[in-house]
């Protein structure tokens, strides 16, 4: 364990995780090997984050380097595998709700909105700004352009690109480059 175990009573951290002393959380956590949470990260209970993530790094924009960082506040249960990246806010914190699932390589820019039970599968991608409505879902790949919100119980599928010019709707299913409606989930 690395010297703030006794900081964070009743969660498991490897000994190679990294914590800026500002991290709060609750109880049940697991941090695994090589993971960074940066300042101003908070953790609700019970999640668990996998080896190699990065939490609350400066968004990727160059205008955002100097500014002040706002946080990522993580909820409760959620899941997130290996190789995750979530940038801190530069407005407001980026958001995770709770019983979310993140896949190998899934990244969330700054100031996203990340509401309960959705999930970013392997390699998607979402820019900042972009809210994820309960029950959605990223796919394989998939990118979203910052600044949009996808709808409750989307599927964005597999290699999809979704653009500022797409129309989105509750429980629409789209593919391709340039993302396109398949058909609505029944």
């Amino acid at each position: 364990m690395n010297s703030n175990t006794e900081k964070y009573e009743g969660n498991t951290i490897h000994s190679t995780a990294v914590l800026h002393p500002s991290v709060k959380m609750g109880t049940g956590n697991y941090i695994g090997a090589y993971t960074v949470l940066e300042e101003k990260v908070e953790l609700g209970n019970d999640n668990h984050i996998g080896p190699h993530c990065i939490i609350g790094d400066v968004g990727e924009s160059i205008k955002f380097f100097d500014k002040e960082r706002k946080g990522v506040i993580i909820g409760n249960n959620n899941r997130l595998t290996k190789q995750i990246t979530i940038d801190s806010g530069t407005e407001e914190p980026t958001i995770v709700h709770n019983n979310t699932l993140w896949l190998k390589n899934a990244h969330a820019g700054h100031d996203c909105v990340i509401e309960d039970n959705a999930q970013l599968r392997c390699n998607a991608i979402i820019g900042g700004h972009v809210t994820a409505s309960e029950g959605s879902r990223i796919y394989l790949g998939a990118i979203v352009h910052p600044r949009l919100v996808l709808p409750k119980h989307c599927i964005i599928g597999m290699g999809t690109i979704i653009t500022k010019s797409i129309v989105l709707v509750d429980k629409g299913i789209y593919v391709g480059n340039p993302g396109r409606l398949l058909r609505i989930q029944e």
